[in-house]
């Protein structure tokens, strides 16, 4: 059944992009990089809220070697930094579709910048946290995909 909804919720994405695309005209694929980049934004942000475990937080649990109590507050801000700047791309993708600039340059930043705070991401962790042992990219992808098969979405 999980995998009817899911197929049902990207249909229905698709769906609203082909909307938002032929509505919008030339705007159309820089509306919908705001879009999704809000959606995003939000993801990450709806967990920081008060008595909410951090979406990242969530995700180290099911890393075996991340079982810190110092990563609590490292854990919240890389969250809270993810939120942020999705959010941006979100604002900036509004402007292109307002023509204030060009979309494809905000596009090239993300494909930059969200790959960088990825990995650049282990790095820091790996000098923060020695005691974690080895900080891979496959076991971060690892602890997330064990988190959204065991876990309800954030939103």
């Amino acid at each position: 059944m999980p995998a009817v909804l899911l197929l049902a919720l990207f249909a229905a994405e698709a769906a609203a992009g082909g909307v938002i695309l032929g509505a919008a005209g030339r705007a159309g694929p820089a509306l919908l990089a705001a879009l999704g980049n809000l959606l995003a934004s939000l993801q990450f942000g709806v967990t920081l809220r008060p008595g909410q475990e951090p979406l990242i937080s969530r995700y180290s649990r099911y890393d075996s070697a991340a079982r810190s109590g110092r990563l609590e507050r490292y854990t919240r801000r890389l969250t809270a930094s993810w939120a942020l700047l999705l959010a941006c791309f979100a604002l900036a993708f509004l402007g292109a579709a307002c023509g204030a600039w060009s979309a494809g340059l905000v596009s090239r930043l993300q494909l930059v910048l969200c790959p960088a705070l990825f990995v650049g991401e282990h790095w820091l962790r790996r000098r923060c946290f020695p005691e974690l042992g080895r900080v891979t990219l496959l076991r971060t992808c690892r602890a997330i995909w064990l988190s959204h098969m065991r876990v309800p979405h954030a939103l």
